[in-house]
């Protein structure tokens, strides 16, 4: 016990502080005397992977290499999720004073509520003069702006 005590003076650790350092130290000596006994009685599972990726890991690669002929076809491993299958609108073809909800939806990055607010604006205000007005619609800032303006008429028709 002058060892415990010797290490609580020299250190200013508490008596607790001690017990759990002891704690830990006996705890590490238990592990490494069990493995020492393991690796002695010739048991390999230390030195062996618990699984192969392999196969797991060329099937990734397969499927990522491949491309697919159709992108509205969905293979059967892939109907839990939802591929985006958006079309985007030809360029230069929206007028924001006629467009419809579905029109606006088909542009980057605008989804139905910001499709709404974009209607919901235009009427309320009247016709867009020029694309850079929807820079006063809430949510479109000049980095989306910049994303759907090659979609936009420039100069919109009243």
């Amino acid at each position: 016990m002058k060892f415990l005590a010797d290490l609580q003076h020299r250190f200013g650790f508490t008596r607790n502080e001690v017990t759990v350092i002891l704690f830990l130290c006996l705890t590490l000596l238990a592990g490494m005397g069990i493995r020492w006994l393991r690796a002695g009685e010739g048991s390999t599972e230390v030195n062996q992977p618990a699984f192969d990726y392999a196969r797991p890991d060329s099937e990734f690669i397969a499927r990522s290499q491949a491309v697919p002929d159709d992108s509205s076809s969905v293979s059967s491993s892939h109907t839990s999720r939802q591929l985006n299958t958006r079309t985007l609108p030809p360029p230069h073809s929206l007028d924001l004073n006629t467009a419809t909800k579905g029109e606006l939806v088909s542009l980057p990055g605008i989804g139905e509520s910001l499709a709404d607010r974009i209607i919901s604006y235009r009427n309320e205000n009247g016709s867009f003069t020029s694309p850079n007005d929807l820079l006063r619609v809430r949510g479109i800032g000049p980095h989306k702006l910049d994303k759907i303006r090659p979609f936009l008429l420039q100069s919109p028709v009243d």
